[in-house]
C-alpha cells in the first residue's frame, strides 16, 4: 500500500488535483469581477445564515452548499426544508469545523478539496487493477476536466460520494472487507443514491464466486452495511425530527420531483422528457443540456459493455439510470460526475494526443459551468 501511494503517477495527480481546484476557488474568487452576480437567485433560494445579504463569500457556497451548512450548525428539525439533505457531509463539515475555529465554509470547502484527492487516488488504484496504469492516469484526468466536475471541490456531496464508491470497489477488489463495510455503510448516509451501489457490490460478488467457486465470508458481510447505513439514516431522522421519513416528505417541496415510481412507466417518463415539454437551453426540469448528456450517457453506456470490468459496468448502469429514470433529469449533467465508469471508458478510447479533443473543450466548459454557477445565474 505504501508503494502505490509514493507511486509517481499517483503523487503528480495530486498534484494536479490540488491545482485544479485551487483554481476553481481561485476562480469562484474573481467570478464577481467577471460576471455579474445574480442578487434575484441568490434571494430567491434558501440562504444561509437566514436573511444574509449577498456578499463575496455568496459566490463560494451557493444553491444545496446553504442546506449543508445550515444543517451543520443546527442540525435537523421537523417540517424544515433541509431535511431532504442527507447527513454525513454536515456531520463532517461540523467536526472540521472546529480544526476552522468555526469557520463551517472553510471546513466544507476543505472536506470537498480533501475527498477530491482521495477520489483521484482509489480511482487511480482502482482502474489500475482492471486496466493498466495509463488508463487510470487518463481517467483522472478525463474526470477533473469534466464540465461539472468543479462540483466535487464545493460544499457538495458528489466528492465524499465518489470517494467512497471508488474505495469501497477498490477495497472489495483487493479482498479488504473492513474498510469495504465501512465505506458500504457510509454511502446511504451521504445521498440518495448511496443505497443502490450495493447492486454493483452484489455483482462482483457474483462473478468471484463463478470463478473461484467461493466467496470469503467476510465480504458477505459488505451488502448488509448498506442496510445498516441506511437503517441508521432513518434511525437519525427520527431522532431528530420525530419522523423517520421526514426527509421524502422534504423532497417532495423540490422541483425535481424524483420518485422510483416513475421508473415503472418507461414510456410516460419518456414522452414527458423528450416530447410533451417545453425545452429550455438550462432550466430545471427542461433542460436541453441535461437531456444531451443523458444521451452521451446513454450510448457511453451502451457501447462500453465489452471494455469495462463487470463490476464497474453495473456501477454506470446503476448510478446514471436511476437518477434520469425516476424524475425530469434536473440536475443530470451534475449527478454524472460521480458515474466514474464514463471517464474509464472514455480514457479506453481516447490514447494520445487525441484525449486532448476532450480535455481543452470540457475544460473551457467547466470554466463557463463554475462562473455562471457561482453568480447564481446556474445550478447543475
Amino acid at each position: 500500500m505504501i508503494g502505490r501511494a509514493l507511486n509517481p503517477r499517483v503523487k503528480k495527480l495530486v498534484v494536479i488535483t490540488l491545482l485544479v481546484k485551487l483554481a476553481v476557488l481561485g476562480l469562484i474568487g474573481a467570478s464577481t469581477y467577471l460576471v455579474p452576480f445574480s442578487f434575484t437567485g441568490h434571494d430567491v433560494n434558501f440562504v444561509y445564515p437566514i436573511g444574509e445579504p449577498a456578499y463575496w463569500a455568496s459566490a463560494f457556497k451557493t444553491w444545496d452548499a446553504n442546506h449543508y451548512l445550515y444543517l451543520a450548525d443546527n442540525w435537523y428539525s421537523p417540517f424544515h426544508i433541509g431535511n431532504a439533505f442527507y447527513p454525513l457531509l454536515p456531520f463532517l463539515i461540523r467536526v472540521a469545523g472546529y480544526l476552522a475555529l468555526g469557520h463551517n465554509l472553510v471546513a466544507g470547502l476543505a472536506v470537498s478539496t480533501l475527498c477530491t484527492v482521495l477520489s483521484v487516488v482509489y480511482l487511480f488504484r482502482l482502474v489500475a487493477t482492471t486496466h493498466d496504469e495509463e488508463v487510470a492516469f487518463r481517467s483522472c484526468l478525463i474526470l477533473l476536466a469534466f464540465p461539472t466536475s468543479f462540483y466535487i471541490g464545493l460544499v457538495y456531496t458528489e466528492s465524499v460520494f465518489l470517494m467512497l464508491a471508488t474505495m469501497l470497489l477498490y477495497y472489495l477488489k483487493e479482498n479488504r472487507s473492513a474498510p469495504a463495510l465501512a465505506c458500504a455503510f457510509l454511502l446511504p448516509l451521504t445521498r440518495p443514491t448511496g443505497i443502490l451501489v450495493v447492486v454493483p457490490v452484489l455483482v462482483a460478488l457474483f462473478f468471484e464466486l463463478r470463478a473461484q467457486g467461493k466467496l470469503d465470508p467476510k465480504k458477505l458481510l459488505v451488502p448488509f452495511g448498506f442496510l445498516a447505513g441506511y437503517g441508521s439514516y432513518l434511525l437519525v431522522m427520527l431522532l431528530a425530527t420525530g419522523d423517520a421519513f421526514a426527509g421524502f416528505d422534504a423532497q417532495k417541496v423540490f422541483q425535481a420531483s424524483n420518485s422510483l415510481l416513475n421508473m415503472l412507466h418507461p414510456v410516460n417518463w419518456f414522452l414527458s422528457n423528450f416530447v410533451y415539454t417545453e425545452f429550455t437551453l438550462n432550466g430545471f426540469t427542461t433542460s436541453i443540456v441535461n437531456r444531451v448528456f443523458f444521451v452521451v450517457y446513454a450510448v457511453i453506456a451502451a457501447l462500453s459493455y465489452r471494455k469495462l470490468d463487470k463490476t464497474q459496468f453495473a456501477y454506470l448502469l446503476i448510478t446514471g439510470l436511476v437518477p434520469a429514470l425516476t424524475g425530469s433529469l434536473t440536475s443530470y449533467v451534475r449527478y454524472l460526475v460521480i458515474v466514474f465508469p464514463i471517464f474509464v471508458y472514455l480514457a479506453l478510447t481516447l490514447r494520445g494526443k487525441t484525449v486532448l479533443f476532450y480535455l481543452v473543450p470540457c475544460s473551457i466548459l467547466q470554466v463557463a459551468g463554475v462562473l455562471l454557477h457561482a453568480s447564481n445565474r446556474w445550478v447543475a
